[in-house]
């Protein structure tokens, strides 16, 4: 923090991580960051306190965001998360999903649409 910077007052801190985590409870049900970290903390507080909870696309549009992303960087974690999390919370249906990665493996390439596809599998399962 700046040494210039209002610190904020403590019911404000406790209400903001409030919502954070409200917010990452309903998008990746039962995976917890460890917060003990900055990093942790930042996953928390930005991603899912600021980015995650922002108006203007709905929670399945970032579901289709965040899923191209993590499979474009063939991140093996986010994908079996983020995969998860959008067939059980039927923010998106298999059909929908399968669809995706043929149009993903067009535009990224057969390799990591396998992985997506994988995981797909062992989610749906």
């Amino acid at each position: 923090m700046r040494d210039d910077a209002p610190e904020l007052p403590l019911q404000e801190t406790e209400m903001d991580d409030r919502a954070a985590e409200r917010t990452l409870t309903e998008v990746l049900p039962g995976h917890q960051p460890p917060t003990a970290t900055p990093f942790g903390r930042a996953a928390r507080d930005f991603l899912y306190g600021e980015v995650w909870s922002r108006p203007g696309l709905g929670r399945r549009d970032r579901r289709w965001v965040t899923l191209t992303c993590v499979a474009a960087a063939d991140a093996p974690q986010p994908i079996e998360d983020h995969v998860h999390a959008a067939l059980a919370s039927g923010d998106i249906g298999l059909e929908a999903m399968l669809e995706f990665v043929l149009h993903f493996a067009v535009y990224c390439g057969w390799p990591k649409a396998s992985h997506l596809e994988g995981a797909i599998a062992r989610q749906w399962d």
